[in-house]
């Protein structure tokens, strides 16, 4: 009976132990999002005063890595705690890869005369024109009616542009990736409220 109490004894040690270290660690999450603090991959938080100015976002920008961000504070702090974020992230970088997207080796051009241009290895692949507004890039494609909006963050020299997962699809759709790969991205990212995917990219 003492070895059996002494067992329960230490499991409980060992599972508070852990719950605090899972505390301490979401808690650390949560303060390095806070403010306007630099974009992170998983972690980043859409902010107002991150929107660029139309002449703040003109030029040639390249694909650095996937970027996975959130609409508020709440909405990071109720995702930090689920396994599905870390999952999403991790399935939305296999997924690029899987489709040619990778660092480096491909770039969105935006011009001053509201063009924009869509280059992977070096080649056009595809082309049309954008207007911006308060919150919102809107792209529309060449050959394409409905056009895409993306949100747009620019922070420390990267330029991010995320979307929900409808938007996400139409997106890559448009850029020539296959999207029958993008089917768990996206059911995952309709379970969590305030999540939206994309892509970071610096000049």
């Amino acid at each position: 009976m003492k070895k059996f109490l002494a067992f329960i004894a230490c499991t409980m040690i060992s599972v508070s132990a852990a719950n605090a270290q899972l505390s301490d660690i979401l808690g650390k999450v949560a303060s390095a999002t806070s403010g306007n603090s630099t974009l992170n991959a998983l972690t980043g938080i859409i902010s107002s005063k991150l929107i660029p100015t139309s002449q703040q976002i003109i030029g040639t920008w390249t694909y650095q890595e996937p970027a996975v961000m959130f609409t508020s504070d709440n909405a990071l702090k109720s995702a930090a705690s689920s396994i599905a974020t870390k999952s999403i992230e991790t399935k939305l970088q296999s997924y690029l890869t899987k489709v040619g997207i990778t660092k480096g080796n491909m770039s969105i051009t935006f011009k001053e005369n509201k063009t924009f241009t869509i280059n992977r290895k070096g080649k056009t692949i595809r082309t049309g024109t954008y207007t911006m507004n308060d919150s919102e890039v809107v792209m529309t494609f060449k050959g394409k009616k409905t056009p895409c909006r993306v949100t747009p963050q620019l922070d420390n020299g990267s330029l991010v542009i995320v979307m929900d997962a409808t938007k996400l699809k139409t997106f890559m759709q448009n850029v020539g990736a296959n999207i029958s790969q993008l089917s768990t991205i996206v059911s995952l990212m309709k379970s969590m409220d305030g999540m939206k995917l994309g892509i970071r990219m610096s000049k």
